[in-house]
């Protein structure tokens, strides 16, 4: 007990000199220098309140609303939420006075995120990057190596696009809708963790879109961040109430949290703005499925078949429901039907083999697990 106190009292020193020093740096306007120091200290002091609302009025100045409410919820609670949205408005200003500006000179373009937007394995939780906005200028003359970037993005060519935006960047210097769009390049690679470092710049920059809020949220739950991704995807549903992929998005998070009645609240309040998306159908399923309602979640799978019925993930999903509800030859039907579709189906092999298992078939089970492990060809 006594070895400890030292290390303790140097800790607080530490933290004292820390939060000195990102006092005088933000005197000094050096801001995003002082936010790594009082980031120092919220990491080793997390239950400080004076620590949060100093990184608070850090990340507003910076123009990081999302993790400005994230420090506020530490300091304040939840209650303290409302009192925050005024600042956020004004926070706001500056990136929505920008865009006015430029009003005559850019445009905004819809573009889909690439790939399939369907549900992988048998969670399939992850928040959807759709609804993708990106600014960029139309020249008179010759496309820029801005709008070649863009074009290649929206063409699903995201190595090309990034090696374009990084020539930009070299050569124009930096912008933050250039840094947007670098981020966005970055995360269709996978590369998330890079892609928050533009998105950052971005908002250092006075952007703070829906569609930044939106990508960086997705870019974050992709890192395990579930806790800043919701700050994310909660500010951009206050700017944009009636966006059915951000109520989804939000719904994924709260439901990675295991904060299950926000999340079946945004999974219902997205499937009134989406009637008609699968996938919202198939993530409220597995939520219900976590409560222990599985009953009510065999429904919602069945509305998602509805309009996706041959979907792989969300059959797999139901059959795991099948099984929980003790419905093994129901379930063994849907795996069937899926390896006659698909051989290699990993997913289908291991959940036959279970069943096999179950339902007193060991030499069977053991065949199915082979082909799950690729060891029969």
């Amino acid at each position: 007990m006594w070895n400890r106190l030292p290390s303790l009292r140097g800790t607080g020193i530490a933290i004292g000199l820390w939060h000195a020093g990102a006092r005088i740096l933000e005197a000094l306007g050096a801001e995003e220098q002082a936010l790594r120091l009082v980031n120092r200290a919220v990491q080793a002091a997390p239950q400080r309140s004076d620590l949060h609302l100093h990184a608070t009025r850090l990340c507003l100045k910076r123009g990081k609303v999302d993790q400005a409410i994230l420090h506020w919820r530490k300091a304040a609670g939840e209650q303290g939420r409302t009192s925050l949205l005024y600042w956020l408005k004004r926070a706001n200003h500056r990136a929505l006075k920008v865009q006015r500006l430029m009003k005559n000179n850019l445009q905004l373009e819809e573009v889909s995120a690439s790939g399939d937007n369907s549900q992988s394995g048998l969670e399939g939780q992850k928040p959807r990057p759709a609804g993708i906005w990106k600014i960029f200028s139309y020249p008179q003359g010759a496309p820029s190596l801005n709008d070649i970037g863009i074009q290649l993005l929206e063409m699903g060519r995201s190595e090309e696009a990034l090696t374009v935006f990084r020539q930009v960047l070299s050569t124009e210097g930096t912008s933050p809708a250039l840094c947007f769009n670098l981020g966005l390049a970055l995360s269709k690679l996978g590369y998330h963790r890079e892609a928050l470092e533009y998105y950052e710049r971005a908002q250092a920059g006075g952007l703070n879109s829906v569609e930044l809020l939106n990508n960086k949220g997705f870019s974050l739950s992709f890192l395990g961040q579930y806790e800043e991704a919701v700050a994310c995807y909660e500010l951009a549903k206050e700017m944009s109430p009636g966006d059915g992929v951000i109520l989804a998005n939000l719904a994924s998070c709260y439901h990675r949290l295991k904060l299950y009645k926000q999340a079946l609240a945004c999974y219902e309040n997205a499937l009134r703005c989406l009637p008609r998306d699968p996938v919202i159908y198939n993530n409220y399923a597995l939520c219900l499925e976590d409560l222990g309602r599985s009953e009510e979640a065999l429904q919602f799978y069945d509305r998602a078949l509805e309009l996706v019925p041959q979907s792989k993930n969300v059959l797999l999903n139901k059959a795991v429901c099948l099984h929980k509800l003790g419905r093994g030859q129901e379930s063994l039907a849907i795996c069937d039907g899926i390896i006659a579709r698909e051989p290699k189906c990993t997913e289908a092999w291991a959940l036959k083999g279970n069943l096999c298992q179950e339902m007193g078939n060991p030499q069977e089970a053991a065949q199915c697990y082979r082909r799950a492990l690729g060891l029969v060809h």
